[in-house]
């Protein structure tokens, strides 16, 4: 097993993805450590959890030594609230990486992969995207995302760190925060009894979380230079907020709000990744969308009815 017996550090531990990448890595055998910036960190263990703060380079100075390869997740990915603040999204997102990559550079880590967003691409060009495509940020969250991957390919050039940039389209699955659209729409269904949407015109693409992380685990393992990753499906949100409704009460009514709608100005009318660079290194996603939305409709459903 390519991970067995490696040690392994992810930032952003404690987020959506981050949660079920340390708990693969811990299954294929690597030694985890994992950075969190809080006080409430996550109880596993089998992970060495370090805190500290990515934006403050002596908090994180001594988390490299002996690490073999870097998952860099930690970030302001909530994209209204960069609009909201944009030099909060572009001290964490741009220098916050600044500061994992001299970390890793200092302590010879072999690689680091980074974790960035098919928000840099903007308004598609053309369908799929690949990797190919211009990328034109639209807001201040793809601008620091597109700044923190050129800075990983610097450092990748001038110090020889291999390195591997990661573009994930829309990842969904049981435990994601309700400020993202399916587990919103999920929770307004079950505690409203009501759904209110805002654009649902626009397309995404949709991959389910375990997918996902495959994915990481084989762009950390062999992969190089820049991935996109996807299920290579283009799915309207008007669809998926029915699917989700139809799934726990086709009673629920569905309603527009304008305080919902996101402005033009920022707003992908249409997204769907090509994968076929990922599917080079032997990744194929395994959970259609909807046996995933189905997994995530019920488990999300059976948290909250614990949590009453």
């Amino acid at each position: 097993m390519p991970w067995k017996d490696k040690s392994v550090l992810v930032t952003g531990g404690k987020g959506f993805i981050g949660g079920y990448l340390i708990e693969a890595l811990v299954e294929a055998g690597a030694s985890v450590t994992a950075l969190y910036n809080s006080n409430n960190k996550k109880q596993n263990g089998a992970v060495r959890w370090v805190k500290g703060d990515i934006t403050d380079p002596a908090s994180i100075k001594d988390i490299f030594t002996g690490i073999d390869t870097v998952f860099h997740l930690a970030a302001i990915s909530n994209v209204p609230k960069a609009v909201k603040t944009p030099t909060l999204a572009l001290n964490t997102n741009t220098n916050g990486t600044i500061n994992m990559l001299e970390g890793s550079r200092l302590s010879d880590v072999n690689k680091f992969v980074y974790v960035s967003t098919a928000h840099v691409y903007g308004v598609p060009q053309y369908l799929p995207v690949d990797e190919s495509h211009p990328i034109v940020p639209r807001e201040p969250y793809a601008a620091s995302k597109i700044a923190s991957e050129m800075i990983v390919k610097a450092y990748g050039n001038a110090y020889r760190i291999e390195f591997a940039i990661i573009r994930p389209f829309n990842v969904f699955g049981p435990g994601q925060d309700v400020s993202f659209l399916i587990p919103g729409v999920i929770e307004q269904a079950l505690r409203n009894h009501v759904i209110k949407v805002g654009n649902i015109e626009p397309t995404r693409d949709f991959l389910y979380v375990r997918d996902c992380v495959d994915g990481f685990l084989a762009i950390g393992d062999r992969g190089r230079d820049v991935y996109n990753i996807g299920s290579g499906r283009e799915v309207r949100i008007a669809d998926v907020i029915v699917k989700i409704r139809d799934m726990i009460d086709t009673s629920i009514p569905i309603v527009s709000d304008d305080d919902r709608k996101r402005s033009g100005d920022v707003e992908i009318p249409r997204m769907c990744a090509n994968v076929s660079r990922l599917a080079e290194l032997g990744w194929e996603p395994h959970v259609g969308f909807e046996e995933g939305l189905a997994r995530t409709v019920r488990e999300d459903k059976e948290r909250m009815l614990a949590r009453r």
